[in-house]
């Protein structure tokens, strides 16, 4: 239980971001442009809090930032396939 509660404070930040955003993202859906800012902030805290995170936890390499960094813009890239496809 300790493990959990230790962890718990560094996961409720990402779940407030992903939340947040979802919320938004739903709450906007008759503007696109505003949907599209909505994605792009989100996964640019969720890129931001990876950062942070794991340098908290002193084990930032290059290749923690460029797999957050990728999985955001995949995200990014979905979702605008999405929001703007045929």
């Amino acid at each position: 239980m300790k493990k959990l509660a230790k962890h718990l404070k560094h996961y409720l930040p990402l779940l407030g971001i992903l939340i947040i955003g979802g919320v938004g993202f739903v709450n906007f859906s008759y503007d696109k442009q505003f949907q599209a800012a909505i994605v792009i902030s989100t996964a640019l805290s969720y890129f931001v809090w990876g950062l942070i995170h794991h340098y908290l936890h002193r084990d930032l390499h290059i290749q923690v930032v460029l797999e957050y960094l990728a999985i955001a813009i995949l995200g990014v890239v979905v979702v605008f396939s999405l929001l703007f496809g045929a």
